[in-house]
């Protein structure tokens, strides 16, 4: 009878399990200096080893030659536990046992000692599946379970767990596997098998795994079972319906040549051929991804693979390809109002202006430099550099901050010069605003009377404001209060 790769591979001793180095070293030294926990919780990602070191730990807890913590395998009960037959292991799915009835009857089968091995061991996989009345109804047993009986609890969601859950058992967090890591096991299974294999479909299969050696096995198999024995990169692609990286770099390179109509045409290819463009959709965010840790970093070597595809496009603006990503990112929170292909289409026209971003730096070229006479010696900060309008919010009404912001405003030395016409502002609201703000003065715009001299009362009003007072000529003509330029 044929054993697909994730059973016929599955680790069966501490020694063989990849990658949870700190989870084995624990476990293993728990058993050997006989410092067991009544309760663990085992938490992390889908395929990372949670229930296959439970059940090692459980051969370890009931081998009959235990060596040094490590299980020997071939025992009686080490045996057993493999072939699922062993009295004492009673494995539970706690996704479709998740009631106060099912814990009920855990609680009451509890108090029974061990049949056939030193320990009886609960694991319940799955864990966060498990209602809060079950929860409770777990907890004393939990806390206190009687003599030779220990709980494996294993779940992917580690939040949904109950905290007086939580502070019944030790935790052990179990981390994703490194490309590496698995590319490395792979290898060995592929020698076992008798598999041809490129080591870049390997690579391939590791990073559509995310992390879990499981799901890599299990797509090793199907890889080599389509491919009677071989295991390419194309076959993948072929299989899958996923599009090779050398095609999406070629799309991200339309791109952020803002080519449209080359995206657009290839995007519509795609689709008619039956790919997956979800898929195709996440490859485009990590090579987006990959150019954005390769320009933001200055050393990237030590966190991707750099390769000429990167150094090539060394020159794209770092702001562009942020522009980029945005863009690319919302495609599925578009597409839940519309089809995946007319949300994609919207953001591939979304990226005619990609071409057109410039650097940074080269904007900062183009911006308003002072003249000679303003330039300030080296070494001391722009003065007056402030909102006059932000310096008042919060301190005003809002009507005389309108009338403020309505009025033209010019920098004078040492301060702000606001031009307010006449009756805008009494001589009161003026004087508060100096009170609150030294810097700030203003100039009365007083209307003309014919012949263009000023009113007989500008006097009186100068003295009543204790402000400049203009005209609307002098203003038109470019003058100030004083008659020269302002």
């Amino acid at each position: 009878m044929y054993v697909p790769f994730a059973r016929k591979y599955r680790p069966r001793k501490f020694s063989e399990v990849v990658g949870q180095e700190v989870a084995v070293r624990i476990l293993r030294n728990a058993v050997k200096f006989n410092k067991l926990s009544h309760a663990y919780l085992f938490a992390g990602p889908r395929g990372t080893g949670k229930t296959t070191l439970a059940r090692i730990l459980t051969k370890a807890l009931n081998c009959l030659k235990p060596e040094e913590g490590e299980p020997c395998g071939v025992c009686e009960n080490c045996t057993a536990i493999d072939r699922g037959s062993f009295p004492d292991l009673i494995e539970i799915d706690a996704a479709s046992n998740r009631g106060i009835d099912d814990v009920r009857a855990i609680r009451d089968a509890v108090s029974y000692a061990p049949i056939k091995g030193k320990y009886k061991v609960y694991i319940l996989d799955e864990a966060h599946m498990l209602t809060k009345e079950a929860f409770n109804a777990l907890l004393k047993t939990l806390e206190e379970p009687p003599q030779k009986t220990i709980f494996l609890l294993c779940t992917t969601e580690y939040e949904k767990i109950m905290p007086t859950i939580l502070s019944r058992c030790q935790r052990l967090v179990f981390s994703k596997l490194s490309e590496a890591q698995i590319v490395e096991n792979l290898k060995r299974i592929c020698d076992r098998e008798e598999l041809q294999c490129e080591e870049k479909a390997l690579y391939l299969i590791a990073k559509l795994s995310d992390g879990g050696m499981r799901d890599a096995v299990s797509l090793l198999d199907q890889a080599g079972t389509y491919g009677e024995g071989k295991v390419s990169t194309t076959l993948l692609e072929e299989f899958l319906g996923i599009v090779s990286q050398e095609r999406v770099r070629e799309f991200l390179v339309l791109l952020l040549n803002s080519d449209v109509d080359g995206a657009l045409g290839f995007l519509k290819d795609l689709s008619l051929r039956g790919y997956n463009l979800v898929r195709f959709c996440d490859l485009l965010e990590e090579e987006i991804r990959g150019l954005l840790l390769y320009k933001s970093l200055k050393e990237p070597e030590r966190v991707m693979q750099v390769e000429d595809f990167h150094t090539k496009l060394g020159d794209v603006p770092l702001n562009a390809l942020l522009y980029l990503e945005k863009v690319v990112n919302t495609v599925r929170l578009d597409a839940r109002s519309r089809d995946f292909l007319r949300a994609f289409e919207l953001a591939i026209i979304k990226t005619q202006i990609v071409k057109d971003i410039v650097p940074i730096s080269e904007l900062l070229k183009y911006g308003v430099q002072p003249s000679e006479g303003e330039k300030k010696p080296q070494g001391k900060k722009e003065e007056h550099q402030e909102d006059p309008i932000k310096l008042l919010e919060g301190r005003l009404d809002t009507l005389t901050l309108e009338v403020l912001k309505r009025s033209r405003c010019e920098r004078k030395e040492g301060g702000f010069l606001f031009y307010i016409k006449e009756g805008d502002l009494t001589s009161e609201e003026m004087n508060k605003i100096r009170a609150l703000e030294r810097r700030i003065d203003f100039v009365v715009e007083l209307k003309k009377e014919e012949g263009g001299a000023l009113p007989p009362f500008a006097e009186k009003v100068k003295d009543m404001f204790g402000a400049k007072v203009i005209s609307h000529e002098q203003r038109s003509k470019g003058k100030g209060p004083s008659g020269k330029g302002a």
